[in-house]
């Protein structure tokens, strides 16, 4: 860690500790040898630490040449630190649970506790914090503890990649407790790439002597026979909203087309907007005479009349039925069973159906046209896409259809798939391609489906992990107005998911105990490796960085054997 420069007007608080006044391998006299100062920063100020070093006494013993420091210097800081475990938890737990920036908490720090640190130092210890809690995770002591009534284990794998060409997050999650057992990111999604963590998964099932009781994943081919050969006659579950999805492909996108169609077809809107405002600015902005006239004793301005207030009301109104329409307009929200195109269209029906409402009492004014305008976009954008958005009601009925089979209160899974094969079947010889497509998705995934049978606390889908990735949100950055991962929580994966995690379970501050037995853990090899990708390939897109990137490559090749190591 950098030398912390102290200011030099800086007051600190004093504290001396003590080593332990017997030697701690021979147990007999020890004497002070030497002090070490130690300046670090806690909640309420500097802190001077003078550490008295001990010295046993016996010139037979093995620590007569050597000293020992005061036991409680560790309950107060971690070594080579310059803040104590305190401050060090504090700052972890904002960040992971609370989700503060590492501005704010900088400046809550100089505020209201009277540390003072730069955002840089913040955010490295911000990273050892994840590695420390991660390790803490894994911990097989942790682990034995957590699954030591637990009947067996159901395993999760899912991958997360935010964009094409970077890698792809993988992660192995138990179910039955909800935890994350370890998170790789991975170059390849290639079969050989998963079974190496198939086979990890294995190990530590075995490490903690427990049965896997079920598999549950999309249909991906790596994870499909990856398990199948890793774990011979473990239930296979397949993810259920990835079928859905899969089976619903063709209906949605015939909804897309319907809804851009519809989008495309409701205009007008601005120009209704634009009318509307500048009537409304007319009306409140006072003439040259009225203001001449003003009293002087008054500085408030001129009353509107009650018909201009009211027109202004009215014009108001006329704005708020545009915005409401204009937020319909940008939902982009649904799913296989009500669709967005679905969605959207029965949100405008509801606001047309307002402005009927509103428009059976003829008015003369031009809020009375704007609005009347303002149905008439509507109108013509329903009736554009009224064919399509037809059948995809009718093809989202299907789906829920499928969909209440996969449902355990619906039944036994054994009668559930009776009724889903004869559906599926039913579908498959349709002449409609979009409902054969729903049999033919329907019989690809009929074996993964039902898998496990009644097992209890098996999910139905595999969607834990993007739910994970919401507590918190800052690893999102706004693309297109979307909520996007972006590819660092990739490369930071292995460390950051399980320190999310451990603060689901745990969302107040970790104790100095709870801490100090990982203060010496590392980041896994995936992830320091990972970040050294990461270095070169944003040094490979700087033209100012492209060459000495290349230059050193070059050096590298020509003096074989010499390589440089993937530091994090």
């Amino acid at each position: 860690m950098p030398t912390h420069l102290w200011p030099a007007d800086v007051e600190f608080q004093q504290l001396v500790l003590s080593p332990p006044s017997d030697c701690l391998l021979c147990l007999g006299p020890t004497r002070i040898c030497d002090h070490r100062h130690r300046n670090i920063q806690v909640l309420g100020g500097p802190l001077h630490l003078v550490c008295r070093l001990g010295q046993c006494l016996d010139p037979d013993c093995e620590m007569h040449h050597r000293t020992f420091s005061p036991e409680a210097e560790m309950a107060i800081a971690p070594p080579r630190l310059i803040i104590g475990w305190e401050v060090f938890a504090w700052i972890g737990q904002r960040r992971l649970a609370k989700d503060w920036r590492v501005g704010q908490i900088r400046d809550e720090l100089h505020e209201n506790h009277l540390v003072h640190l730069s955002e840089d130092s913040i955010e490295r210890y911000i990273s050892k914090y994840q590695t420390m809690l991660a390790a803490h995770a894994q911990d097989p002591r942790v682990l034995a503890e957590t699954y030591r009534t637990s009947p067996g284990v159901v395993l999760s794998i899912d991958g997360l990649q935010p964009e094409k060409g970077h890698e792809t997050l993988y992660v192995v999650r138990e179910l039955t407790s909800k935890r994350i057992w370890f998170a790789v990111p991975l170059l390849s999604s290639a079969a050989p790439e998963v079974a190496r963590l198939l086979i990890q998964a294995k190990d530590w099932a075995q490490r903690l002597d427990k049965p896997v009781l079920a598999w549950v994943s999309d249909k991906q081919d790596a994870f499909v026979t990856g398990i199948a050969a890793t774990f011979p006659g473990v239930p296979h579950r397949y993810c259920a909203n990835h079928f859905l999805r899969d089976a619903a492909k063709p209906m949605l996108e015939l909804d897309c087309h319907a809804k851009v169609q519809m989008r495309r077809k409701v205009r007008g809107l601005r120009e209704i907007e634009r009318v509307t405002l500048t009537s409304l600015q007319e009306q409140q902005t006072p003439s040259a005479v009225q203001v001449s006239i003003a009293p002087t004793e008054s500085m408030a301005p001129p009353a509107m009349p009650g018909a201009a207030q009211e027109t202004a009301v009215n014009d108001n109104l006329v704005l708020d039925y545009c915005a409401a329409v204009r937020g319909i307009l940008n939902d982009d929200q649904g799913g296989p069973i009500r669709p967005p195109g679905v969605r959207m269209a029965d949100a405008l029906k509801d606001v047309r159906g307002s402005l009927t409402r509103i428009l059976g009492e003829a008015r003369p004014g031009l809020e009375h046209d704007s609005l009347k305008r303002l149905a008439a976009c509507i109108d013509r954008g329903l009736g554009h896409a009224e064919a399509d958005l037809a059948m995809v009601r009718t093809h989202a009925s299907h789906i829920a259809t499928i969909d209440a089979y996969l449902d355990p209160a619906n039944g036994t899974a054994q009668a559930r798939k009776a009724g889903f094969d004869i559906l599926a079947n039913r579908l498959l010889q349709d002449e409609d391609p979009i409902r054969a497509h729903m049999g033919k998705v329907m019989t690809s995934f009929a074996p993964g489906l039902f898998a496990g049978g009644d097992t209890p606390g098996l999910p139905l889908d595999n969607l834990d992990l993007e739910r994970a990735f919401k507590h918190p949100k800052r690893h999102q950055r706004r693309i297109h107005g979307r909520a996007h991962a972006g590819v660092r929580i990739v490369q930071i994966g292995p460390t950051l998911l399980l320190a999310l995690d451990a603060h689901l379970r745990h969302p107040q501050l970790f104790k100095a105990e709870e801490l100090i037995p990982y203060r010496l853990a590392q980041p896994p090899p995936s992830q320091c490796e990972a970040l050294h990708r990461r270095i070169i390939m944003r040094k490979a897109r700087s033209s100012k960085q492209r060459p000495v990137l290349l230059a050193s490559l070059e050096a590298r090749y020509v003096h074989a054997g010499t390589t440089v190591p993937a530091g994090c």
